[in-house]
């Protein structure tokens, strides 16, 4: 569209209006003895300064709303490294290690249920294990913001997965991300944790006239394979620091509202029954928090009632289940099953099984690495010199006006 703007300026430049000098006529004969100029149409080119400023402020605002991206050099291949930094890697080190010996990346982000940015290699130097549960989805789709983001630097996208690449790190999801990555990915597999037998240990209250203490404490110790403390009131700090050693769950399960600082349900209410992985509880149990995080626990209609979330090198699981302290709803059976999924590890039972050779084949790919232009259709990099390109315009649109009535004067 400024091209044709342009085209049509210098078109309507040749063309010039000369309007004859007016001059009083009182009666025929002192009409003065001189050629009579009409108007006319002429074609010249006058006024090169003035048709210059005319087309160089449209180019400039056409160029400005199409926001023009300098592209990167032609064969450049801009690096997006991924480092997992979940309970699936073994020693953090050797991942460390193994990105360093890739090289300077353009992008490094770290991951594990989650995935962010690190800015500085001291960012790398200060990132630690956690305990939460890998997702290769998660990953491969911060992989594709990243390259949404750097497309324009170069030509083709390198992605550098170090991971053990577990199995609980593969989702429902992994494979038709993985689909939308138009090309390979570089697996960097570094050793994977070991299954290890934790000894199990259930830690309750003293108070004997509690009945979700007496329900629980009817539970065999064989199913319990994590360290587990519940709290009835207040986390304390020695609570706390407890909960953030390597393994250990610690289960909040408020007595009464007056020892929760959770909010409050819009609506107060009473419910039905409550469901975990291990099993259902049927009773009129009131709904009085609302609890954030990862669900493990849900109400009747689908709400969470139990959720858990990441502490330290642990993990804290809020219980929003208020149980009648008269009722013998907690010493039956279903209520036992109910509760043996909040005594599960963090992040559940571990798998840190090698996934098969099919498996690793289809996240990493074959072919080529990925174009480039693939993602600049989408890209959400911002042009820089739109809005500069755009000020320039105005300035010439201005300088335009002003040269225009200096010479409208001087006329």
């Amino acid at each position: 569209i400024a091209a044709v703007a342009c085209v049509a300026l210098i078109a309507a430049h040749f063309i010039a209006r000369d309007r004859p000098i007016a001059e009083p006529l009182p009666t025929a004969r002192f009409v003065p003895d001189r050629r009579i100029h009409a108007r006319t149409t002429s074609f010249a080119l006058t006024d090169l300064l003035l048709l210059a400023l005319r087309i160089a402020a449209v180019a400039a605002i056409g160029l400005g709303v199409a926001g023009p991206i300098v592209g990167g050099a032609r064969g450049r291949v801009v690096r997006v490294v991924l480092i997992d930094r979940s309970r699936s890697v073994l020693s953090l080190a050797e991942a460390r290690d193994s990105v360093r010996s890739i090289g300077t990346p353009d992008v490094l982000i770290a991951f594990d249920s989650a995935a962010r940015t690190l800015t500085t290699s001291r960012s790398l130097d200060s990132l630690e294990k956690t305990g939460a549960v890998g997702s290769l989805s998660a990953a491969i789709a911060a992989a594709h913001a990243a390259a949404d983001r750097v497309a324009s630097r170069a030509d083709s996208v390198d992605v550098v997965l170090v991971s053990p690449a577990s199995g609980e790190e593969i989702d429902a999801a992994t494979p038709a991300i993985r689909a939308l990555w138009p090309g390979r990915l570089h697996l960097v597999r570094v050793r994977a944790e070991t299954t290890r037998t934790v000894l199990g240990g259930l830690e309750l209250g003293r108070d004997s006239n509690d009945a979700v203490i007496a329900g629980l404490s009817l539970m065999p110790s064989r199913e319990i394979r994590a360290p587990v403390r519940v709290v009835r009131g207040r986390l304390s700090p020695a609570d706390s620091s407890w909960g953030r050693e390597p393994g250990r769950v610690l289960v909040h399960w408020p007595a009464a509202d007056s020892v929760a600082d959770w909010p409050k349900r819009a609506t107060i209410d009473a419910i039905g029954g409550v469901a975990s992985a291990t099993g259902a509880l049927v009773a009129r149990l009131p709904r009085v928090w609302a609890v954030n995080g990862r669900a493990i626990a849900r109400w009747a209609d689908g709400e969470p009632a139990a959720v858990e979330r990441a502490f330290g090198a642990g993990c804290i699981r809020d219980v929003a289940v208020l149980v009648d302290p008269a009722s013998d709803v907690a010493l039956r059976a279903p209520f036992r099953d109910f509760a043996r999924a909040l005594f599960a590890p963090c992040g559940g039972t571990p798998d840190f099984a090698t996934l098969d050779s099919r498996t690793l084949s289809s996240i990493s790919g074959a072919g080529p690495l990925a174009a480039a232009r693939a993602f600049r259709s989408a890209t959400s990099e911002r042009s820089r010199y739109g809005p500069w390109l755009l000020v320039v315009g105005a300035a010439l649109l201005l300088a335009e006006l002003g040269l225009r009535r200096t010479s409208t004067a001087a006329a």
